[in-house]
């Protein structure tokens, strides 16, 4: 057949033709120039960038009848051979397949031998990662100093697995993805020359699709055009490609504003029965995130989004719904999510688990506001009550140091002398300078009792009950109590109807408060009081 792809079709065959790696081929073109050329060159990169491509030119550059130059002629003996594969003097080797240590020092064997037409004898080494360990080993001392006109060229997808020693003896270049515009404007110069109509939006959903790669990118084009022929609509991408269209991003927007869990899971599901590719799904929703951030925090977004697969109106109007920190929120979830959706045989679970957690996102509080409100919060002075309160009948003790009565109890008056008015006011005083947060639960109490065996308090709802009954709470009551009165007691706490007891009158609780605003919290007081407010614990 005739018919070649566009990857190899439309392949660069000058510097000047390559997009996206401007600083490798300055760098190289300064060499050339320069006659500094290094004898290794180490190309690393992710797949589709150039690698191989930049190989073959340098290969072009170097043995050209009519350089070295930067600007091979392309029609000379050497340039046509090497285009086609057929120079002797130029071998490309892939390193999957030829890794072993003997294959190596077949190599090492055969360059020793002077070129038999070219200037230069050329050794490309694809996925030179996958070579052993010992083959590696091999290759160092002939790497370290070569036979002269002799020139390495390795191109690797992984970096990480090629030894120090090897990077120490070469050139080493890193090969950047290519932009969503890069890659939309040569596949653009593409249809152009094959005749192709195809609107903008589709060459850049192929593009985003490629993700930086231009041999995917082109790949794709490939399998749009097999589908739709020479007149290709933005449907037509969206069904070969597994896309989820715009329309399809901006309802899900909307559902993520109102909450609507329900409705945005079945989405998900519906986009999963056409058939559409859920981690390009996940991909294209972090995107329009990312877009309603960019409207949110920027005044002229138009510079930041890109126009074709964007409704900017529609954009501001849904950017009002989220607040930026829940964007970034949502946008780290997907991220997480498209990650281990790679990784798992359960991919539609674990993105409809993600986006349960959308929905649960908040906006943030400065913790700054929180410290400011706590500092804030001083017992507001209070109505004068009658200096004592009813008596009521003695409540029996208890063999534990403290406990409750949580079933619902008629407040009984405490006989005469089980009250001590005076104690229970220096308590207040204690507690107010010791923990003013811990104030509002007693607010809430009535005491029952209070000598010097025992303080009974009643509450009337089972939350407060609940929050003054943990262990740290009876203890700091019972020291309370001691400092107050010199006595140890126990500590008994019922559940019933309740009338606050009056504590500090307005005279003593206005002097305390002046006091207290003559200093600043300490940061241990300001976690005390948020921890008696919030009922959390402190980890370390």
């Amino acid at each position: 057949m005739d018919f070649q792809v566009s990857a190899r079709k439309w392949r660069p065959q000058k510097f000047s033709e390559l997009i996206g790696q401007e600083h490798i081929v300055r760098t190289l073109s300064n060499a050339i120039e320069l006659d500094r050329v290094s004898h290794a060159f180490l190309f690393s990169g992710t797949r589709g960038v150039g690698k191989t491509t930049t190989a073959r030119i340098l290969a072009r550059v170097l043995n050209c009848e009519k350089g070295p130059t930067i600007e091979p002629c392309g029609t000379c003996s050497l340039c046509m051979e090497i285009t086609q594969g057929n120079c002797i003097d130029v071998q490309e080797i892939d390193g999957a397949s030829n890794n072993g240590v003997a294959e190596v020092r077949d190599l090492i064997d055969n360059v020793q031998y002077a070129t038999s037409s070219a200037r230069y004898k050329v050794y490309i080494i694809d996925e030179v990662h996958m070579l052993s360990k010992s083959a590696f080993n091999a290759l160092l001392k002939t790497l370290e100093e070569p036979p002269s006109r002799v020139i390495f060229i390795f191109a690797t997808t992984e970096l990480i697995k090629i030894p120090e020693t090897i990077l120490s003896r070469c050139q080493c270049f890193e090969f950047k993805p290519l932009s969503n515009a890069q890659i939309t404007k040569q596949l653009e110069l593409i249809c152009g020359q094959e005749e192709i109509e195809i609107d903008a939006k589709g060459l850049v959903e192929i593009s985003k699709v490629g993700a930086g790669s231009m041999r995917d990118a082109q790949s794709l084009l490939d399998q749009v055009i097999a589908y739709s022929g020479k007149k290709i609509d933005t449907d037509s991408v969206e069904s070969v490609l597994g896309i989820v269209g715009g329309t399809t991003l901006e309802l899900f927007a909307e559902r993520l504003i109102k909450r609507e869990p329900a409705e945005l899971i079945t989405l998900v599901q519906e986009v999963a029965n056409q058939g559409k590719d859920l981690g390009l799904f996940c991909r294209s929703m972090m995107e329009y995130l990312r877009n309603l951030l960019m409207v949110k925090v920027s005044r002229n977004p138009e510079n930041l989004l890109n126009t074709h697969t964007c409704d900017l109106s529609v954009l501001k109007k849904q950017a009002e719904g989220f607040h930026a920190d829940e964007l970034q929120q949502m946008f780290t979830i997907l991220s997480r999510a498209e990650a281990e959706m790679k990784r798992s045989s359960l991919g539609q679970m674990v993105f409809e688990m993600a986006i349960l957690r959308l929905t649960e996102t908040r906006s943030f509080k400065s913790i700054d506001d929180l410290i400011h409100k706590i500092n804030q919060a001083e017992p507001e002075a209070q109505p004068a009550r009658p200096a004592m309160p009813t008596p009521v009948a003695p409540v029996p003790q208890s063999d534990s140091s403290a406990t409750s009565a949580k079933s619902a109890s008629p407040a009984a008056q405490p006989e005469n002398g089980s009250f001590d008015n005076m104690i229970w006011t220096r308590i207040r005083q204690e507690v107010s300078r010791k923990r003013p947060a811990f104030e509002h639960y007693l607010d809430k109490c009535q005491v029952l009792a209070l000598n010097d065996k025992e303080i009974q308090l009643m509450f009337s709802d089972s939350f407060t009950l609940e929050m003054v009954e943990s262990p740290e709470n009876i203890k700091f009551i019972k020291e309370m109590v001691k400092t107050a009165s010199g006595h140890e007691v126990q500590v008994i706490l019922k559940l019933g109807e309740a009338k606050p007891t009056p504590s500090l009158n307005i005279p003593e609780k206005k002097n305390l408060n002046e006091d207290r605003q003559g200093r600043q919290k300490t940061e241990s007081e300001i976690i005390q009081d948020a921890l008696d407010i919030f009922g959390g614990t402190v980890v370390k």
